[in-house]
C-alpha cells in the first residue's frame, strides 16, 4: 500500500514538474550525474537531480517493493532550490512534503 502511496505521488510530481517545465526531455551528462556531492549540487538543479537521480531509485523502489529509507527530508532542500524559480512551486513543493512523509512513515 505505502510503495502504491509513493508512485502515485511520484506521477503527481512528474505532471505537476511538466506543467512547470521544471522537467528536462534529455538526460544530463554522465559526469554531471556521477557527483559525489548530495543532490548533486555542483552539477545539477534540484529539479534535474530529482528527475534524473532520486526518481529513478524511488521507481526501483516501488516495483520491486524494497525498502524505504527511514527518514526523507527532500523538502527542505527544495524549499531553498525553488527560491530560484519563476515558476509557483506552491504545489510541487506541498507534493514533495507529502512525498518525504510517505517515505519517512
Amino acid at each position: 500500500m505505502k510503495h502504491q502511496q509513493i508512485a502515485t505521488t511520484l506521477a503527481a510530481i512528474t505532471a505537476q514538474m511538466q506543467q512547470t517545465n521544471l522537467w528536462q526531455d534529455e538526460s544530463p551528462s554522465d559526469r554531471e550525474l556521477s557527483s559525489k556531492l548530495p543532490f548533486c549540487v555542483d552539477t545539477l538543479t534540484f529539479s534535474q537531480w530529482l528527475q534524473w537521480v532520486m526518481f529513478p531509485k524511488l521507481f526501483v523502489i516501488v516495483e520491486t517493493k524494497a525498502a524505504l529509507s527511514s527518514k526523507s527530508n527532500m523538502a527542505v532542500m527544495a524549499e531553498q532550490a525553488f527560491k530560484a524559480e519563476s515558476v509557483d512551486t506552491k504545489v510541487l513543493l506541498a507534493l514533495i512534503k507529502q512525498l518525504d512523509k510517505q517515505i519517512s512513515g
